[in-house]
């Protein structure tokens, strides 16, 4: 799926910086994340760097950022070059993910949905792992099985087209409601495959936490973030490792 986000480009920006799932997950992930300074940090999926930047500005370092596709790293680096931030970014699979160092902290936000299979799920965990220290923990933002066709996100910012069936998982075809909208497809895996494949890759421990939302403001109330969290697009997965 590498060619969705090429082809997306700088149109992923547009739907980062107005839907309301992702104002929820970086709230979600910044909440999680504790005191970064200082700490080495692997961000995966990194996309054009909008998360990288963030851990940069709490004091992570050394930063790297990961994404396979070659126009969000462009996209990356215009945005380091512009402002530089000591963040380096690499064009590469996870789940073919080159030694890239000792990290204390892994993050992955929409990194695992991705997965066509369970061997490639349990090669993106095993790459992390070999990449984080001992006790190394990795926060990643997951998406819940979708609520199609019962229910739908569209209102947050994403609108489900079709689930279609497939050998091991089923593939979600959906797009961001920016204008036009924006395609994409993923896909369906349950909760309980990504912890297996976290176990499987010598994480010691996984932990589930519900989607945290940011303060209520004009755009956003209570009523409409407490509609959110009674039907949120993603979860968050806490996995930490032990003694290797």
């Amino acid at each position: 799926m590498t060619e969705q986000y090429d082809a997306i480009g700088a149109r992923f920006e547009e739907s980062k910086c107005t839907a309301a799932f992702s104002a929820a997950d970086t709230f979600s992930l910044g909440r999680a994340l504790g005191d970064v300074t200082g700490t080495p940090v692997l961000d995966l999926a990194c996309g054009y760097g909008f998360n990288t930047r963030l851990l940069a500005e709490r004091g992570a370092r050394p930063l790297v950022g990961v994404d396979v596709s070659v126009e969000m790293i462009r996209l990356a680096q215009k945005y380091e070059a512009r402002c530089p931030m000591g963040i380096d970014y690499v064009i590469a699979d996870v789940a073919d993910l080159p030694p890239l160092g000792r990290f204390d902290l892994a993050t992955a936000v929409y990194l695992f949905n991705y997965a066509s299979s369970r061997a490639t799920l349990r090669a993106m965990f095993r790459s992390i792992r070999a990449n984080l220290t001992g006790h190394g923990r990795l926060l990643a933002i997951v998406p819940r099985p979708t609520p199609f066709p019962e229910g739908n996100y569209e209102e947050f910012g994403l609108r489900i087209l079709e689930r279609v069936p497939g050998a091991e998982v089923p593939l979600i075809r959906q797009e961001f409601t920016t204008d036009p909208p924006t395609p994409l497809e993923d896909y369906e895996w349950p909760l309980a495959d990504y912890e297996l494949a976290a176990t499987q890759a010598g994480f010691a421990r996984v932990r589930w936490s519900p989607i945290r939302t940011p303060p209520p403001d004009a755009v956003r109330d209570e009523t409409f973030w407490r509609r959110y969290r009674e039907n949120p697009v993603s979860c968050l997965m806490t996995a930490t490792g032990g003694d290797r």
